[in-house]
């Protein structure tokens, strides 16, 4: 691959095809070389490695990833911009270019390309390094949880609210149930802040560096995809009242869930959503479910 147009060059090109930035679709490029291989160098893939990235814009980061793994899921809903990254790294011959939301699987899950993301070679992972679109980040951390097989690592740009979410720990203002759900499955770190500087068009917000790493002790091991799924809807549930004591809140979460109701013992805890650690509420799923959960839980 050749070096990179200067950005003047590719506003050109955006104003041939008549292409105009969304702020709707959250279309705010990162111009900063250096902090492409960043995300790139903090994912850490290699020849046998499939990484997805998801909101591609003009390929300034598929580019990096695309010269480190041995294949890119590069993921784009404008197809002027898929165009013009496209032209640009004709010369990479293992990236797979789809034109689509993300979010368009059954029921606004990932679409089944992402869904279908594979290791490149044997003993491989699956990667997620993306600058995620701000106005859909939080649904599409919901849905990675979801996917049939857990990407080994997520290297994500996002809004640095929603970064603080994920990694608040219990107690903390922040947490919610999003946190838990992630949190159940993947180690979260905040990496580091990213100006409003360093993008076209300038947001009106902070961004950050979220790093997701999949923990091999998590509660929710061995689950099936439908599972973890099922998982978010008992956690959406408990937080819809994250003030209200738990022996109020975890049998109404469990029976939203479509589990069995919880013992009196497990229900008489004193504590709240807010307070309790994803560990433990991902063991109150596990007990919920029991002999009478659905099917593949």
């Amino acid at each position: 691959m050749s070096a990179r147009d200067p950005f003047a060059a590719f506003l050109a090109r955006m104003g041939a095809v008549g292409f105009r930035p969304s702020s709707v679709l959250g279309q705010n490029f990162l111009l900063d070389p250096s902090l492409h291989r960043f995300l790139a160098d903090r994912a850490e893939p290699t020849a046998a490695d499939t990484v997805v990235e998801i909101g591609v814009g003009l390929g300034f980061l598929t580019r990096e990833l695309a010269a480190r793994a041995g294949a890119v899921l590069a993921v784009e809903i404008d197809a002027r911009l898929l165009q013009l990254a496209r032209e640009d790294l004709a010369a990479a011959a293992n990236i797979t270019w789809v034109h689509a939301d993300a979010l368009s699987g059954p029921d606004s899950t990932l679409h089944p390309a992402i869904a279908a993301a594979a290791p490149a070679a044997a003993g491989g992972r699956t990667l997620v390094v993306a600058n995620l679109p701000y106005s859909v980040s939080g649904p599409l951390l919901a849905e990675l949880c979801a996917l049939p097989q857990l990407p080994a690592r997520c290297v994500l740009l996002v809004q640095k609210e929603l970064a603080q979410r994920i990694a608040a720990p219990p107690g903390d203002p922040d947490y919610g149930g999003l946190a838990v759900q992630v949190q159940a499955l993947f180690r979260s770190r905040l990496v580091r802040d990213v100006g409003p500087q360093v993008f076209r068009p300038r947001p009106k917000v902070v961004s950050a560096v979220l790093e997701l790493e999949r923990r091999s002790d998590s509660p929710l091991a061995g689950r099936t995809a439908a599972a973890r799924r099922n998982f978010g809807v008992f956690v959406r549930q408990l937080f819809q009242q994250r003030r209200k004591a738990l022996r109020t809140t975890l049998p109404a979460a469990a029976a939203a869930a479509g589990h069995r109701p919880l013992s009196w013992e497990e229900a008489l805890l004193a504590g709240r959503a807010e307070a309790a650690a994803a560990d433990d509420i991902a063991g109150w799923w596990t007990r919920s479910v029991g002999t009478g959960g659905r099917p593949g839980a």
